[in-house]
């Protein structure tokens, strides 16, 4: 069974069968793998348990590898945190990415990290997930790539479906191009996006 496999048989466990689902997720020895799946068991996890697998989750990213992937892998853990109500706790790993995110020296890999604490942190407060977005903002335009043009296309279509003049600023600062464009064009249409799904909940 290949790490991904392993991975998805305990996050899928994770709903139905905690104490199996953790044991399955505790097994896994790749560090990133392990923990997404903590973080899934954290997600679903009796209430008393949640913030302690959430741990057991971030004591795994930090050995992930570079300040990307412990950055990256670490928002399924602010999303367990934010989608059970861990408000306090949430906003404290979000600080601690931001601020190792410092490390992430390639602007691209830095904005691919952030996008996805900053899809993460969706429920919580605006006073955290603005500084989010405007590093993430700050790194693609410091980019010079198709990748940074195509991430601020849907970070803009997403923000739009809460505020659309902060959409329309994000699409006026980008390059000119076919993302800008692009943007524009499904802004205007009111084809907006939304967050990804970290977790299935079906």
């Amino acid at each position: 069974m290949s790490m991904a496999d392993e991975r998805n048989r305990a996050m899928a466990t994770a709903k139905t069968d905690f104490a199996l689902a953790l044991r399955l997720a505790e097994n896994i020895s790749d560090a990133w793998y392990r923990c997404k799946s903590l973080a899934a068991v954290a997600r679903f996890a009796p209430e008393s348990e949640v913030v302690r697998i959430a741990d057991k989750a971030l004591s795994s990213a930090k050995l992930a590898g570079d300040a990307y992937r412990r950055v990256a892998v670490s928002a399924w853990v602010v999303c367990a945190l934010a989608e059970r109500g861990k408000v306090d706790q949430a906003q404290k790993v979000v600080r601690s990415l931001m601020e190792e995110s410092k490390q992430i020296e390639h602007p691209i890999s830095k904005g691919d990290a952030l996008l996805l604490v900053w899809q993460a942190a969706g429920r919580l407060s605006q006073s955290v997930k603005q500084p989010l977005l405007d590093a993430l903002l700050a790194s693609c335009l410091v980019a010079n790539g198709w990748k940074s043009g195509r991430t601020m296309r849907e970070v803009a279509l997403i923000v739009a479906t809460e505020d659309p003049l902060q959409a329309q600023r994000i699409i006026d600062s980008m390059r000119e191009g076919i993302y800008r464009r692009q943007a524009q064009r499904k802004f205007d249409a009111g084809q907006f996006e939304t967050v990804r799904i970290f977790f299935d909940q079906s």
